[in-house]
């Protein structure tokens, strides 16, 4: 039974689909973990550049 729902077309598009999604999940992750110590170090340069009204 196994096999036959794997040989069919529509069960291989929807581990296609499946796998798209984890790349996608994971891309989005490493975006994040890349992006947002990058952020939070423009915004302690930011602090430390400000000029402070006399």
């Amino acid at each position: 039974m196994l096999p036959k729902i794997f040989a069919e077309e529509r069960a291989q598009s929807s581990w296609n689909a499946v796998y798209l999604l984890l790349v996608i999940a994971i891309a989005a992750i490493l975006l994040i973990a890349l992006i947002k110590p990058m952020f939070r170090q423009s915004q302690q340069i930011i602090k430390q550049t400000k000029i402070k009204p006399k």
